[in-house]
């Protein structure tokens, strides 16, 4: 009997250790997101002086079925041609990608140019390669899937007047919503990131990460810094902790609105999100020695990073409570704390779950299988985060692995001022 309440003494302190964190992590988090649901920005997009030059990289590989949206929604922005330089950089494209490129360069001389690499280091590599080359006073950075807004261009100048912003941060709507269950659920979580977690970091005055796409850049700034991290697989977020680490403002701005593409498929959305979560974790840890001068937004992204860490750490508390569960046969041993971490995991997960059921139209009753899905989904991101996490224990290789695309755009997704 002592025996069995040591052991079940054990996997109470880890539940009480677990469920600290994630209380914690919680309450911090829903402040953000309070402060983001509130956060709706009134500005003048009134430009004084003569308008800067843009240079828009966008890095591809094997983008046949995407690439062509893209650089005409580029070409259809509202801004005087002659203060925008496209750059394309193909990284040994074999799907006839490049093919596209060289005809919109051949019917758009001046304003688009295609670089060629011969062998392909990842998206960082690229947005170098395209760096050293670029004469623009603003570089911009997009994802071959991406479908910008028309005014986009015009409203981060609006933000640039401000001579204290380094960098600007667009908001991105997901154009498949409707593909399937997959991009339902992405889009909404997609959605709680860039209206709720960094609208609220940006109206609290908190670390604002760049986010790969729809960003933009002061480029002496950022030559100054040396550019993108070639070894990072989540070059944004590093690039944001070198902004932080200068004191260069970073702003989020919800009113730069840029269609693209969520992860369509459940194999694209564990190479996507691995890729992200190793990144993560990576940077939380390189990055650790900014708490040697700590400040509120400094704490913060840490924070912010430690989100693929907190994943682990829930899913531990599930095998935690299994255990516990194993071993508790007399249930006042059992720890309330066990029950508490799996209980409200799973109050959450229903609730978001069953918001699913109701304003997914038309209401059917076959919506109810939303709510085994978003727990499946749920398992699913704590699983890629161990993966990730194990990956960097075991010092595996690291490889940048593009999410594949292809082409599908729900027209109700677009925002009513991107181009078709």
């Amino acid at each position: 009997m002592q025996e069995r309440e040591a052991k079940v003494n054990v996997f109470a302190i880890l539940s009480a250790g677990f469920l600290t964190v994630m209380l914690v992590w919680t309450i911090y988090h829903v402040r953000i997101l309070h402060a983001g649901m509130k956060f709706k920005p009134k500005r003048s997009y009134e430009v004084n002086g003569e308008l800067p030059k843009f240079s828009l990289i966008v890095p591809v590989k094997d983008e046949k079925e995407v690439i062509g949206r893209c650089l005409n929604a580029l070409l259809d922005l509202d801004y005087p041609k002659e203060k925008i330089e496209i750059m394309v950089v193909d990284g040994a494209s074999k799907d006839g990608t490049c093919k596209v490129c060289r005809e919109f360069e051949a019917k758009n001389p001046g304003i688009i140019r295609v670089l060629g690499e011969t062998t392909a280091h990842g998206k960082p590599a690229a947005l170098n390669y395209a760096l050293a080359q670029t004469t623009g006073e603003i570089v911009g950075v997009f994802d071959a899937d991406s479908v910008p807004e028309k005014a986009a261009l015009r409203k981060v100048v609006s933000y640039f007047q401000d001579k204290s912003v380094s960098a600007v941060q667009g908001s991105t709507t997901p154009l498949n919503v409707e593909q399937n269950m997959l991009t339902r659920v992405v889009s909404m979580e997609d959605k709680a990131w860039f209206q709720g977690l960094l609208g609220g970091r940006e109206r609290l005055g908190l670390f604002v990460p760049l986010t790969g796409s729809c960003q933009f850049i002061r480029a002496d700034v950022l030559k100054e810094l040396g550019g993108w991290e070639e070894s990072a697989l989540a070059e944004d977020v590093e690039l944001s902790l070198k902004l932080t680490e200068k004191r260069h403002l970073v702003k989020y701005a919800p009113d730069i609105v840029c269609g693209q593409e969520s992860a369509g498929t459940m194999r694209g959305l564990i190479t996507q999100r691995t890729r992200w979560y190793r990144g993560y974790m990576e940077a939380s840890i390189k990055y650790g020695s900014l708490m040697k001068a700590p400040s509120l937004k400094v704490l913060d992204a840490e924070l912010s990073l430690a989100g693929p860490f907190v994943m682990l750490v829930c899913l531990l508390s599930y095998f935690n409570w299994a255990f516990t569960a194993a071993f508790s046969i007399n249930t006042e041993l059992f720890p309330i704390s066990a029950v508490l971490v799996v209980g409200l995991t799973s109050l959450t997960l229903l609730s978001l779950g069953l918001s699913l059921v109701f304003t997914v139209k038309p209401v059917k009753i076959k919506n109810i299988l939303w709510v085994p899905f978003i727990f499946v989904y749920w398992f699913i991101q704590m699983g890629i985060a161990a993966r990730a996490f194990f990956l960097i224990v075991f010092r595996r290789r690291k490889v940048w692995s593009k999410t594949a695309k292809d082409g599908f755009m729900t027209p109700t997704s677009i925002p009513g001022s991107i181009s078709n």
